[in-house]
């Protein structure tokens, strides 16, 4: 199990610090920014390694800033700690580490510099981005409000482009709102990668509400057509065994399905599986009969990049007549589709 990028980025790993030449120190506190070196075997194990790294880092920045206050990294340290004590908050669900990251935030405020100062206030939408693992309206609206003022305050800040495209991915059920952000992003976007997402993105946003051809061999023999598919709601699932997010959205569209009328509702699915065999497990797993395309590209299938998919799962709810729908059918499955069925 290897812990993830992005997410190891933002922990920014590192080793125990020893007071002494400052540099030295600073480096060690750098030199583990991939991670930890030990493989999990389990969720438990991985849990327990990252636990075990956070405080080896925690450890390591506390003694920086003991030893070096008045470095001009000492504000950097003080941030790494913030967001240490909110990460490690969040996973072992203490208030007291969450409020020690506040205040943290709210001491640096006194004394940030100009210069400073946009590295706190981005600081400050990360953690509200981190707190987003409950999605309410409100938190929502808070997260626009705080990038939205972001943009405005630090119009050239090279993440602008890459903050807008994030907080985007919250307003798929606000169409307008989602594409404000994205055209917003894009003139801004420098680094290929998100040049291309935020593209995917306003691909998949300007299908909404059209009737969206797709056609494929599925891996059982038939010939699928959604243009053959229509007189009921239709759901295509997008996933692949390499996503446990993917997995974990299969068994749920299986359990709402259950608790639907049945034959009411169609599915298909477009598997991002490199080998075919890893796909054949998971049906057989799982026991999925939905007619599934695969063509062993990946990433890079025709089908796939034509749609602008650019992340897993991605499930849509087509109505009865081929619209495109919702862009994110898992948020409320059950309540779209009774909805769909009552419009019949």
């Amino acid at each position: 199990m290897k812990f993830p990028a992005a997410f190891l980025a933002l922990v920014m790993i590192s080793v125990t610090a020893r007071a002494g030449d400052v540099d030295t120190d600073w480096k060690a506190i750098t030199a583990l920014d991939a991670g930890p070196q030990e493989q999990p075997q389990t969720a438990d194990a991985a849990r327990s390694i990252l636990l075990a790294h956070l405080a080896k880092q925690e450890r390591a920045v506390r003694a920086f800033a003991a030893a070096h206050p008045k470095d001009v990294r000492a504000f950097e340290a003080q941030l790494r700690l913030a967001r240490l004590l909110q990460i490690r908050g969040d996973l072992e669900e203490s208030d007291k580490l969450r409020a020690e990251s506040r205040r943290l935030l709210d001491e640096l405020e006194k004394t940030a510099t100009s210069a400073q100062r946009v590295e706190l206030d981005f600081s400050k939408i990360a953690a509200l981005m981190r707190n987003l693992r409950d999605v309410t309206p409100a938190r929502r609206a808070a997260l626009l409000a705080a990038a939205r003022k972001f943009e405005s305050e630090y119009p050239t800040d090279r993440r602008v482009a890459a903050l807008l495209a994030e907080v985007a991915t919250l307003f798929d059920k606000e169409p307008k709102t989602k594409e404000a952000l994205l055209l917003d992003a894009q003139p801004r976007a420098t680094d290929p990668e998100i040049k291309a997402r935020i593209a995917d993105d306003l691909k998949r946003l300007r299908l909404l509400g059209e009737e969206v051809e797709l056609s494929f061999t599925s891996v059982q023999g038939r010939e699928i057509r959604l243009s053959e598919l229509r007189g009921q709601p239709v759901l295509v699932v997008f996933f692949a065994g390499f996503s446990p997010p993917s997995l974990a959205a299969l068994a749920s569209i299986q359990r709402t399905l259950l608790e639907l009328p049945a034959g009411r509702v169609s599915v298909v699915a477009v598997c991002l599986d490199e080998k075919r065999e890893t796909l054949e497990g998971v049906m057989k797993s799982r026991n999925i009969t939905w007619p599934v395309a695969f063509d062993g590209n990946g990433w890079e299938s025709p089908l796939v990049r034509e749609l602008g998919i650019n992340k897993l799962p991605t499930v849509w709810l087509l109505d009865a007549r081929g619209h495109l729908r919702s862009l994110n059918a898992l948020d409320g499955l059950g309540a779209q589709i009774q909805q769909l069925l009552r419009e019949r």
